[in-house]
Parts: C-alpha cells; sequence; structure tokens
C-alpha cells in the first residue's frame, strides 16, 4: 500500500540502487554479465524493505499490508504494527537470500570442482555467441 509518489521515489532510488552495484560489481570483477544480482537480489530487496518503509496508509506507528488502506486490526489500529512489518521485511531479505546462496553452493560448487563452470579459452576467445548460441545456418539466407 504505498501511494503513487512514493512509488515513484521507490523506482528512482531502485534504479540507482541498480547502477550503484552493478559499477560496484564490475570494481569487485565480479562476472555477471547480465546485472542479474543487481536486478534481482540488490533491487528486489530493496523493493521489500521499501514495501514496509513507505507503508503510510494510516500514520508511521501503523501498518496496512494486505489491509489496504486500513490499517492492521481496523477498526482498532494496532500501534507498533509498523515496526513488527519492517522487522518481518529485514527477515524476508535474509530469508532469501540464504537460500538463494544455499542452492546456488549446491549446485555450483560441484560444477566448478569439476571444471565444468567455465567455457575453455578458444570458446572464450571467440564469444559463446557465434560458437554456441548462434548457429550461422540461423542467419543464413542462402536456400
Amino acid at each position: 500500500n504505498v501511494e503513487c509518489g512514493s512509488a515513484v521515489f521507490i523506482g528512482l532510488f531502485g534504479g540507482f540502487v541498480y547502477q550503484g552495484v552493478s559499477i560496484l560489481l564490475q570494481k569487485a570483477k565480479v562476472d555477471d554479465p547480465i546485472d542479474a544480482f543487481a536486478v534481482h537480489g540488490a533491487c528486489g530487496a530493496w523493493g521489500t524493505l521499501a514495501a514496509a518503509l513507505f507503508d503510510w496508509g494510516t500514520g508511521m506507528d501503523y501498518f496496512n499490508g494486505w489491509s489496504g488502506w486500513s490499517c492492521v486490526g481496523a477498526p482498532d489500529c494496532v500501534s507498533g504494527a509498523w515496526g513488527e512489518a519492517f522487522a518481518a521485511n529485514i527477515v524476508e531479505i535474509i530469508a532469501i537470500a540464504a537460500w538463494t546462496a544455499f542452492w546456488a553452493l549446491l549446485i555450483f560448487v560441484p560444477l566448478r570442482i569439476f571444471g565444468l563452470l567455465r567455457a575453455d579459452d578458444e570458446t572464450q576467445e571467440q564469444g559463446m555467441d557465434p560458437l554456441k548460441h548462434s548457429p550461422a545456418k540461423a542467419y543464413s539466407m542462402e536456400g
């Protein structure tokens, strides 16, 4: 339950989050060619946090969440619900990060150990697109 002005700010700030994390990953020499972490990880965490930060329907000490523009516990609004919701969103971010890290490690560590995670030098030199993803016959105009 975020108002329009707040949603615009959240989106604009999300753009800065994306750009900052993308630049940081490049400077740290992390190989993320499609910026998947910057978009889904960092901006996803920001969006989850922003959902609680900007839930201002009834006032700062209350939380609306699934209740629309009525506060939690309406008509007798529960004071302090915003803090609980904010804490819950932080726990969600941590849980999602842990879940993602667990499965990523489970999949990518064995692939790295067995040498299946990296393309050979020749393939990297020529590039994956012409060798693996774009067969010449797909673009051939010859009959």
